[in-house]
């Protein structure tokens, strides 16, 4: 079967109490040295202290407390329910585990432990609790001193040696094999020591009280121990004396009698028959003349006395295969009931429940270590073995605990076996082999090895189990009470105590009462996990920062849980005073302390695991927050409780208006205190702590309401408050920025940087800077006095304050937003949150100018990096200037150079030293001041950027004679810093193509513009002009066309006016005025090369305008100039060489194929574009969304918004033209023939021998297709 693992409740920590009480007598006697042989106090580990005694501390009850009820509480017991103990003598504490610190060693026995090599030189330890004595021995020594359950030593106890009987084996492994030591219990209530070497040498000291004033009066005897052999373990059965058992399984009965005031020894090997069955077994047991070396003696216990007339006792000894049972009477008789071969059983049976990881055919390595005798009539029995079958120096051990039945007969009864989920690692060391404990004979159980303690349940149905490791001290012995000479009622309480070699002794007591009655459910593995973390966690935060505390909190031994949730769990009930182990004074203050002090330990108890690397980004800054908190809590309540101890009137207020705070606090929260609000918020709610913050305001109405002096000292005694408490908070976070690893952002809104702490900190700031300018006016009006100059000056300092934590708070949300996941809805929030950041550095700092504080004024401007008022503040001063400068550089370097441009000083801008260029360049290349920045990329031989600056300023510049100038420039300059042809890429390509057409757009426009200025001359207003121009458009339709009409001479009067116009609107111009050449421009040959190759004309519209061009080519001609049939075939030529379609078609047959797309037939050119297109290109030109360069077509200025229903009128007239035209069979058939004469144009230059600017071939480059 696979291992149980620990249950929650083993893990789930109770809250308890721990209280200092020190006893005025406390090592009294043991300062005086004295060992009294009186019996020390039998009762519980935890017993109230004994006036007088060398005691100083005890133990206490623990409680539970709920939050609906201040003090309500529910007890949850360990030990005696009216003691207590130090808080810093416990190491360990659950609701189920204790463990204590009972003092240290005798000095002397502190340095022969620390002078000894286990490994060569061993030494092992024990505690008689109902003797009252400890030891340690060694080879040559016992020290012995008196110890007590309820007693703690400060100080080393007073310690008496005891010379131990010599061995006279020398070999080497003889040389690290200990005596066998045990105290020794009498009717007179007086102890002894008995020992006995490996070779059986026994020495007696009667009475310890008295041997140590001559540790030569012993008595000895000799046990004949078999050559090879030697003693290892001994057993007390009461009053039939102590068995003392052989490596090789040999038992020995030593008896101690008193006779006339005198003792004796009696050593008697026990016989057994030799008949029969029995004869195996005493080959087994070693009584032939040849040992069995393979059957080596493992552990011995006995049960208690039997209730029968003959005083029976049961013995135990197990071997490493077998198990025996000796039955040994009062009168002498001893008898060897049964052998059972247990170690096969066990082994069987462990292969049956690991069929998974053992496979058939694999060896456990079953050992069998010890034995207990347990109430019921039981026993228990510890084994070690390999749950995998590949096996390692390195695998570790696992355990399993066997409850045998020991009724009489062979084979024995195996009942139970229980696996033990914790492992073990194997300690080669003498004496260190794992050793089972069972005090009371259960239900706790107790798994010793020299590094730990697990801790079980003797139970089959309960899996409660514990490990107490320990860091690198050693446990060399135990002890616990004898139990078997008592009543066999089950107690579920279990205390021993262990002996370590550097941190003295202490007591483990566990309670398994409320086990006993019912188990919890299970949990999933990953929820256990956690929970067992969880509780591992809470005990390293409360115990392990404590001085010499020998336990290891190892966390890592818990790993399959989940560290985040655990330690923000812990967190959270510390935070709020849920955590168990919370002390329960109703000191406030101290409870307040308590808490930060645990709470800080969260962080460093995970540091010292290894394990930070596990927390996530978000935990790391929730642990520290929530230690921040309270440290603000311990600030806030410390100011008002000492406001609270003061009864002046003029506190009154402050005080309401924090009592106030804290019940709208709690409201909120659901929760309602009985007394005091802000107590009861401070003990159970600080995680709402910026709830209180943000309900701390003081209501304008009621400040008004209050005399100016009241008003002044209430808002000082908030500030005071408020800013204590927050520096309280980001101190720690400073201070603790490696611990918690808090690089990054957190996905969580940090507590001083929320919206609600934000606003409530700008209404105090706002209240104050009122308050400093009533102040101000009173102190202009009225006489000074010391007083009132003091008074503003904490104001001043107070408002000082106020806006460095204010903008603290707006950086804290900011960077807390920067770090969300981007998103549509994150980007509006940064770009608000960035917004009102800047705007509160100059709301808060300005103040500040105003108030004379400038050096506080440069101090947060740097800090918060507000170099607008830092450039504000050094302005003239060109030594800060440049510290500035070379100290922030480009982030100052920016405000700098927007103060020169903000304040009219382009000219000093320029004039920018080398060693500050770059950072120029960038501030010009983020920032939209193209107009300057040409001449600094000029002036660095950046002429390429030059070009594009300039290019950018051209197309924001409306006047064409500029704009010409500037395309000029534009194209100039990137010639001058042009790539070689052969280096040149598409891209630089396309961007020179881009600026010869905007300059061939706006040379043209200058053409036309010029052509009509020549002929209206310049006399008449801008509008009598633009009238004349239209007037001379030769269209047959224009007369009819009035919205057109309209439209044309809006555009003719922005040209007259040297203003440019959208290349759509150009080209209606152009195609309506009726000349066919302007200035040796062909109006066909731009008009084609505008609508192909114009920028702001969107793709989706371009071929809807070239239907526009090719439909008024087709019907540019009047209907007479048409008529050729009655004329020669001379006049004929000159009539059709003279129209626009044969201009048209000549520029597109001589372009050889290369302007094949360009060219409509007569029955396409009707105008179809779309109504949504339509209503694109003619509606206000504002707000519209076009395919084409929105940037481009913005800077230019907007047309007013045209009826555009009326336009497709106008346009629609154009298509009735052009379709009565191709109807009466005159354009079509002139358009075959303009076709043929440039063909034969072209055949008859060919013959001539002139340059053809034809095409290589004869073909009809007609499209065929709209």
């Amino acid at each position: 079967m696979p291992k149980t693992s620990t249950t929650v409740a083993q893990e789930t920590t109770s809250v308890a109490t721990i209280e200092k009480d020190t006893s005025s007598n406390a090592s009294t006697n043991e300062s005086s040295g004295a060992i009294t042989g009186q019996l020390f106090d039998r009762g519980q580990f935890f017993t109230p202290s004994v006036t007088g005694s060398d005691t100083e501390d005890s133990w206490t009850p623990t409680r539970h407390f709920s939050t609906d009820e201040a003090e309500s509480s529910y007890a949850s017991e360990i030990g005696s329910s009216d003691t207590t103990l130090d808080e810093d003598a416990i190491y360990y504490k659950n609701d189920r585990t204790m463990v204590a610190y009972f003092g240290p060693l005798p000095r002397e026995v502190e340095e022969a432990l620390a002078k000894t090599d286990f490994y060569t030189q061993p030494m092992s330890a024990k505690v008689d609790l109902d003797a009252g004595f400890g030891m340690v021995v060694s080879q040559r020594t016992c020290y012995i001193w008196a110890v007590q359950k309820s007693t703690m030593h400060r100080t080393p106890p007073v310690c008496y040696t005891l010379p131990m009987p010599p061995s006279t084996t020398t070999s080497a492994e003889n040389a690290v094999r200990l005596p066998v030591v045990i105290f020794t219990k009498s009717d007179d209530q007086h102890s002894g020591v008995l020992a006995c070497s490996a070779d059986g040498t026994c020495w007696y000291w009667e009475d310890i009280d008295l041997c140590f004033s001559n540790v030569d009066q012993h008595v000895d005897t000799k046990i004949s121990v078999t050559s090879g052999d030697y003693i290892s373990h001994v057993e007390c059965s009461g009053p039939l004396g102590y068995f003392f058992g052989t490596r090789h399984a040999n038992i020995y009965q030593v008896i101690i009698k008193k006779q006339f005031g005198s003792s004796s020894l009696t050593a008697t090997q026990l016989q057994v028959k030799t008949n029969g069955a029995i004869a195996s077994i005493i080959n087994m047991m070693g009584f032939a003349q040849n040992l069995d070396t393979t059957q080596k003696l493992s552990a011995m216990t006995s049960g208690p006395k039997s209730q029968d007339p003959q005083g029976r006792w049961d013995l135990f000894a197990m071997t490493r295969r077998s198990l025996f049972k000796w039955q040994v009477y009062r009168s002498g008789e001893c008898n060897l009931e049964s052998e059972a071969p247990i170690l096969e059983k066990v082994t069987e049976q462990i292969l049956r429940d690991y069929t998974a990881t053992l496979p058939m055919g694999s060896d456990p390595r079953v050992r069998l270590l010890d034995i207990c005798f347990i109430k019921n009539g039981k026993l228990l029995v510890l084994a070690t073995f390999f749950d995998t079958a590949v096996k390692t120096a390195s695998t570790p051990l696992s355990c399993a605990l066997i409850t045998i039945s020991t009724q009489y007969g062979v084979p024995c009864d195996i009942e139970h076996i229980k696996y033990i989920q914790h492992t073990i690692e194997e300690d080669l060391r003498p004496e260190a082999h794992p050793k089972l404990v069972v005090p009371h004979g259960g239900s706790g159980a107790f798994i010793v090895t020299s590094r730990s303690a697990i801790i079980c349940s003797t139970l089959p149905n309960i899996d409660f189990e514990e490990l107490i490791p320990l860091k690198t001290d050693r446990i060399i012995g135990y002890g616990c009470e004898d139990w078997k000479q008592r009543g066999q009622e089950l107690n579920g309480a279990s205390e021993l105590s262990i002996v370590c070699r550097s941190s003295g002794r202490l007591g483990i007591h566990i309670q398994l009462d409320g086990l006993l009655l019912s188990q919890p459910s299970k949990l999933p593995d990953k929820e256990q996990g956690t929970a067992q973390l969880q509780a591992k966690l809470e005990q390293a935060v409360f115990f392990s920062g404590k001085k010499h505390n020998p336990i290891s909190f190892d966390l890592t031994y818990y790993d399959s849980g989940d560290l985040n949730v655990a330690s923000l769990n812990i967190s959270k009930l510390i935070l709020n005073s849920h955590a168990s182990l919370l002390s329960t004074s109703k000191d406030m203050t101290a409870r307040l302390s308590e808490r930060y002090r645990r709470i800080r330990n969260i962080i460093g108890c995970i540091q010292a695991a290894n394990m930070t690397n596990l927390l996530s980004v978000d935990t790391r800054f929730q642990l520290c927050w929530s230690a921040e908190k309270l440290a603000a809590a311990n600030a806030f309540w410390v100011q008002y409780q000492a406001w609270k101890g003061k009864s002046e009137p003029s506190l009154e207020n402050s005080k309401q208006i924090i009592q106030d705070a804290a019940t709208i606090s709690l409201q909120k929260l659901g929760a309602h205190a009985v007394d005091d609000p802000v107590a009861f918020f401070m003990k159970y709610h600080v995680d709402a702590l910026e709830d209180l913050f943000s309900n701390l305001q003081i209501a304008p109405g009621k400040l008004k309401s209050l005399p100016q002096k009241q008003q002044t000292e209430l808002i000082k005694d908030i500030n005071r408050i408020v800013v204590l408490s927050l520096r309280s908070a980001w101190s720690y976070r400073r201070q603790n920025i490696r611990n918690y690893s808090l690089q990054g952002s957190s996905r969580t809104e940090p507590w001083t940087g929320s919206e609600s702490v934000i606003r409530a900190l700008s209404a105090q700031y706002q209240h104050t800077r009122e308050a400093c300018g009533s102040q101000h006016k009173t102190d202009e009006s009225t006489m000074e006095v010391d007083g009132d100059e003091d008074g503003h000056s904490d104001l001043t300092n107070q408002l000082c304050d106020l806006a460095d934590i204010t903008l603290q708070a707006y950086s804290e949300h900011l960077q807390y937003l920067e770090g969300l996941p981007p998103s549509s809805e994150n980007n509006i929030r940064i770009s608000t949150a960035v917004t009102a950041y800047d705007d509160a550095k100059s709301q808060f700092l300005s103040p500040l100018i105003e108030l004379k504080k400038i050096q506080i004024a440069i101090t947060l401007s740097q800090r918060y990096k507000d170099f607008a008022t830092l450039v504000r503040l050094c302005n003239g001063d060109e030594k800060s200037i440049t510290l500035y400068m070379n100290k922030y550089q480009q982030e100052f370097a920016n405000a700098l150079f927007q103060w020169y441009m903000d304040n009219d000083q382009v000219s000093k801008l320029l004039e920018q030293g080398e060693e500050y260029s770059d950072l120029f360049t960038v501030f010009l290349d983020n920032h939209d001041y193209n107009g300057i920045a040409w001449l600094h990329d000029i002036k660095i031989k950046r002429f390429v950027e030059a070009s594009d600056r300039v290019q950018e300023v051209a197309l924001r510049d409306m006047n064409m004679d500029r704009r010409r100038t500037m395309f000029s420039l534009s194209k100039l300059l990137f010639v001058a810093g042009g790539l070689p042809h052969e280096e040149l890429d598409e891209s630089t390509t396309k961007y020179a193509n881009k600026i010869n057409l905007e300059l061939e757009m706006a040379t043209i426009q200058a053409l036309v513009a010029n052509e009509w200025e020549s002929r209206v001359g310049s006399l008449a207003s801008l509008r009598e002009k633009a009238k004349m121009v239209v007037g001379q458009f030769n269209s047959p339709t224009l007369a009819k066309q009035a919205t057109m009409r309209e439209a044309l001479l809006k555009s003719v009067k922005s040209l007259l006016n040297r203003q440019t116009i959208y290349s759509e609107e150009l080209l209606d111009v152009l195609m309506l005025q009726g000349t066919r050449e302007i200035d040796n421009l062909d109006i066909c040959d731009s008009a084609l090369g505008i609508c192909v190759n114009a920028a702001d004309i969107p793709e989706s519209r371009r071929l809807y305008v070239l239907q526009d061009i090719w439909r008024r080519i087709f019907i540019a001609d009047a209907d007479a100039f048409w008529q050729c049939e009655d004329v020669g075939d001379s006049e004929a030529r000159d009539r059709l060489q003279a129209t626009w379609m044969y201009r048209a078609f000549t520029i597109i047959y001589r372009a050889g194929g290369h302007k094949d797309e360009w060219m409509l037939r007569p029955e396409d050119a009707k105008g179809s574009m779309p109504e949504s297109l339509f209503r694109q290109r003619f509606s206000a030109r504002a707000g519209e969304t076009t395919e084409a360069d929105e940037d481009e077509r913005s800077s230019r200025s907007p047309v007013e918004e045209i009826d555009y229903r009326a336009i497709k009128k106008d346009i629609d007239l154009e298509n009735e033209e052009l379709e009565r035209r191709i109807n009466l069979g005159q354009l079509v058939r002139k358009w075959g023939l303009i076709k043929m004469l440039v063909k034969e144009e072209d055949v008859k230059a060919q013959r001539e021998g002139s340059v053809s600017l034809l095409a290589s071939q004869d073909r009809d480059v007609e499209m065929t297709d709209a």
